[in-house]
């Protein structure tokens, strides 16, 4: 029989204790929302910050990001293949969604939807 490796149960580990936080913190926050005060200020206080830090969380740039943000210093214009030849060693999907984030976030404004397409700062 072939034994498990340690790194995977590791990983479950991790993926569970990180579910179970969630969960918590939705519970908790499902709480508040039915009783209200049951909580107290306290509590709703900590609700709040978490919210607060899971958002700021969602909004700040990843060095990937930066790093492709920081291409404009030299070019008025990037494409896909630029920012692939700079940053190695990441998957061209995974640079897309950075940069889809980027316009999201109205960082960049991307111009065509082709392989013609570039990007330039908004």
């Amino acid at each position: 029989m072939k034994e498990k490796s340690s790194v995977s149960k590791n990983a479950l580990k991790v993926a569970f204790y990180g579910a179970a936080a969630v969960v918590g913190v939705l519970m908790a926050v499902s709480a508040v929302k039915k009783r209200g005060s049951a909580i107290g200020s306290g509590g709703k206080k900590l609700i709040k910050k978490a919210r607060n830090e899971i958002k700021s969380k969602k909004d700040r740039l990843n060095m990937r990001q930066k790093r492709i943000l920081s291409l404009f210093d030299k070019e008025e214009k990037i494409t896909n293949e630029m920012i692939s030849s700079v940053i190695e060693g990441v998957t061209k999907r995974t640079l897309r969604r950075d940069m889809d984030f980027l316009e999201e976030k109205g960082y960049v404004k991307q111009i065509g939807r082709t392989k013609g397409s570039y990007y330039m700062l908004s």
